[in-house]
């Protein structure tokens, strides 16, 4: 009985190794080359998550399991007509036009439509007297 028994767990033992290495050499299938493209065919295929993936047949990964997609040769025609966007910065006014301090934002006199702001209520008047002699260092009149 003991014989049996021992023969019986070797067959097992045997199947599962001839099973794993079925499994192993069938997940050893070539789908792709890194960084290289193979020259059989005309439509290429890529992987989405990893680019250096590509082989010339519709195929899974070798790294993630995901289905390989067409390549593009061609970027997409609206990425070419897409206009550029401008960036335009506001001028921001930090230092104070008369002294050359920090600026309080509660001390201000509104000039041409546009706020003129003081480190102390005594600049407020001097602006005042003569604003031509300090707009030129203000950034939100500079066009």
């Amino acid at each position: 009985m003991k014989i049996k028994r021992k023969g019986l767990v070797t067959v097992c033992l045997f199947a599962c190794v001839l099973v794993v290495g079925v499994i192993l050499l069938q997940g050893c299938e070539d789908s792709g080359t890194s960084g290289e493209t193979q020259e059989t065919g005309d439509q290429k295929w890529v992987c989405p998550m990893h680019p250096d993936i590509i082989a010339d047949r519709p195929v899974k990964c070798s790294r993630c399991g995901m289905d390989l997609v067409p390549l593009e040769t061609e970027p997409k025609p609206e990425a070419k007509t897409m206009p550029a966007k401008k960036i335009v910065v506001a001028a921001v006014q930090t230092v104070c036009p008369i002294m050359g301090g920090a600026i309080d934002k509660k001390v201000f006199v509104e000039y041409k439509s546009k706020k003129v702001y003081f480190c102390c209520p005594g600049c407020e008047d001097k602006f005042e007297e003569e604003p031509a002699k300090y707009v030129a260092k203000l950034p939100q009149f500079q066009d």
